[in-house]
């Protein structure tokens, strides 16, 4: 292949980013969704960078990915093999990547292998094909694939310091920037880590029935990037970074929610307990013990967001679409004409096969897309269930909620506690610093009866009647009571009751094993 005209410039898709020194440096990016965020903005134009791993963490992938994404950018890319594998046996196994485009090969991608130059003359012999070739072919990106036998080559670790001095001195005096592939064991702590200017390092392991990959960026030369473990995936599509939600900036500025235009429930009683509604650009835990009618209450909030005009989204990790549809119609919601209409948005996802920052993704792109005024997420348990390292879940929370926040959300979340009984009893994660409003549900047992009572616990920056009420399910919906006498005479009962067992040596009544049912009221 002749020599090809360097592009550095004109086609790059780059951007220009400020690093720790106060330097500016090209970035190239990747096309792998969620690196360059991991990154700020992509790999450094010259930069050397060590990509990381064991067997089968997806090293050759993310290299390959990169290569075709500046390929398809119209730069020249050379990606080098060693004693790794063929080159029919490398594109045989990309070809089942969307990514993969046979067209690139040879006329963007130039294939080199240095098993004979390394068989004949070792790293010199080596380096001096690779010198030849970057200056023949010109790339923006290199890739060696990979550094480990090329490292048993070397007659000494002087001998193999050296060939990576010098090899580095090539790249940057011809501004090629460079991925070089190494096994896990040769990663942290090699030789190759000294010349890096980034050590990126993929991991996998097994947590329970599934298997999660993981990777981290140890250092990174000349920028900031984002620190810490990122959960990653791989598809038909690539590789698919999730950066950790707490770890990303907010997507705009937040800004004070307006005192006004409360977000009501489209209940009577409970909007006049809140004053009008909760605020705009707020989040409100509804919290109850399993059938209390924390969802029906959620789907009142978007239902009377709907009938305001306002685009809503359901985010649930139990119910299907079509089973939640028609339990609302049960009770008087008519939710199907909303979401033929375009206006609601029903989502479904199991948590069990999920992790916590790939649901956070779809979440907040949906809001996006539909430019959602109103959500309901149904519930935390379905969250947290997601989540691999469940002592991050607090500070993931927060993150989200800001992020809800910033972009004018007012949002309802379910929080599940033991069931029921008069007392007040909190979820096991408290995510209270984390939501302005608190609306708390519960059923009690009085004389083989059961009676469902609703409190408010908290509301951020606006008054609420702190009153206790007494509530019922039917074809209509939620019904709260206007006063809280049922609700008192119902405790004053239960309290003459235990104080009366207490007396006679029996034990209290106990709170109900499995979720009560009033014809269709049920938890929704």
């Amino acid at each position: 292949m002749g020599e090809l005209p360097d592009t550095g410039g004109s086609q790059e898709e780059s951007s220009t980013v400020g690093n720790t020194t106060g330097e500016k440096g090209v970035r190239l990016t990747t096309g792998v969704v969620g690196l360059d965020a991991v990154l700020h903005g992509g790999l450094l134009r010259g930069a050397i960078y060590l990509v990381t791993g064991g067997p089968g963490t997806g090293k050759t992938v993310l290299c390959s990915q990169l290569a075709f994404h500046r390929a398809t950018a119209g730069e020249n890319v050379l990606y080098v093999t060693s004693f790794s594998e063929s080159h029919g046996r490398l594109l045989s196994n990309l070809e089942s990547f969307s990514f993969f485009d046979r067209s690139l090969i040879q006329s963007r991608i130039t294939l080199l292998s240095g098993v004979s130059a390394l068989e004949e003359g070792g790293l010199e012999r080596f380096h001096s094909m690779l010198s030849q070739a970057v200056r023949t072919h010109r790339p923006s990106l290199l890739i060696i694939d990979s550094m480990t036998a090329i490292s048993e080559l070397a007659p000494s670790p002087f001998a193999y310091r050296k060939f990576l001095r010098e090899l580095g001195a090539l790249f940057t005096l011809l501004g090629c920037t460079a991925l070089l592939i190494s096994s896990k064991q040769q990663g942290i702590g090699s030789f190759e880590e000294f010349i890096a200017d980034g050590i990126l390092e993929l991991d996998q392991r097994a947590v329970g029935m599934r298997q999660a990959r993981e990777l981290v960026v140890h250092k990174y030369r000349g920028s900031a990037h984002l620190s810490g473990r990122h959960l990653f995936d791989i598809t038909t599509s690539g590789l698919t970074v999730h950066p950790r939600r707490e770890s990303l900036p907010l997507t705009k500025e937040q800004l004070p929610p307006v005192p006004l235009h409360k977000s009501r429930f489209g209940i009577p009683a409970l909007d006049d307990m809140l004053e009008g509604g909760v605020p705009p650009a707020t989040v409100t835990a509804l919290m109850g013990p399993p059938g209390s009618g924390k969802t029906l209450l959620g789907l009142h909030l978007l239902d009377e967001g709907l009938r305001a005009g306002q685009n809503c989204l359901y985010f649930g990790f139990y119910e299907t679409p079509h089973r939640l549809i028609s339990k609302a119609e049960g009770v008087g919601l008519r939710l199907r004409q909303h979401v033929e209409a375009g206006r609601l948005e029903v989502q479904w996802h199991e948590p069990t096969e999920q992790f916590l920052d790939d649901v956070a993704e779809q979440l907040l792109e949906a809001i996006q897309r539909r430019q959602v005024q109103r959500l309901f997420i149904d519930g935390a348990d379905g969250l947290l269930q997601a989540a691999l390292h469940p002592e991050r879940f607090t500070t993931f929370f927060a993150a989200l909620s800001n992020e809800l926040r910033a972009l004018q959300v007012t949002t309802a979340l379910t929080l599940e506690t033991s069931m029921g009984g008069p007392e007040l009893s909190l979820p096991p994660v408290s995510l209270s610093a984390s939501v302005e409003n608190i609306l708390f549900v519960r059923y009690v047992e009085l004389r083989s009866q059961f009676h469902r009572l609703i409190s408010i616990l908290k509301v951020r920056e606006s008054g609420y009647d702190p009153s206790i009420r007494e509530f019922h399910i039917s074809a209509r919906g939620l019904e709260v009571a206007r006063t809280f006498e049922s609700a008192e005479a119902v405790l004053d009962q239960m309290t003459q009751w235990k104080e009366g067992a207490s007396a006679r040596g029996s034990s209290p009544p106990r709170p109900p094993q499995r979720a009560p049912s009033e014809g269709s009221g049920e938890d929704v």
